[in-house]
């Protein structure tokens, strides 16, 4: 499968996460919103690296892969404007992920994240719409529009 291709189904499966976390929300499902929201801009960062070759860690904070680009030439004023909003973000919700998923183990319930759920639900969105319209801009198009 060609670059484009992987990148394209890395933007469709952060689009579910993004989704996942958008009903999980609804439901009052806080942990699970800010665990998908994580999946979904982590998903969506690296649809970015796999676009431009830029190996990443299997782990899920590739906040220090994604930083790299701030230094890449040739990319839109916009996106790169953007680099470190999205470095920040990746970063914020790959520390939250851990206690979103296994916060049970030191007794922390889903309502611990009511307040942040929202937050975190529009920060995966905006990462999300930004990697997916590069990668649109880099290989013209996709299955989806975001």
């Amino acid at each position: 499968m060609k670059t484009s291709g992987i990148a394209d189904l890395a933007v469709q499966r952060a689009r579910r996460w993004l989704r996942g976390a958008q009903v999980a929300l609804e439901d009052g499902r806080w942990d699970d919103a800010v665990y998908a929201a994580q999946m979904c801009s982590e998903h969506a960062a690296k649809a970015v690296l796999i676009s431009f070759g830029i190996d990443f860690p299997k782990k899920h904070d590739v906040s220090s892969a994604f930083a790299t680009l701030s230094a890449r030439p040739g990319l839109p004023a916009w996106f790169t404007s953007k680099v470190d909003t999205i470095v920040g973000v990746l970063g914020e919700l790959a520390s939250e992920r851990a206690m979103a998923g296994y916060g049970f183990e030191e007794g922390i319930d889903a309502e611990y994240f009511k307040d942040y759920a929202p937050e975190a639900l529009k920060k995966a969105e905006n990462a999300l719409g930004l990697c997916s319209r590069l990668v649109k801009t880099l290989f013209g198009g996709g299955k989806k529009k975001s």
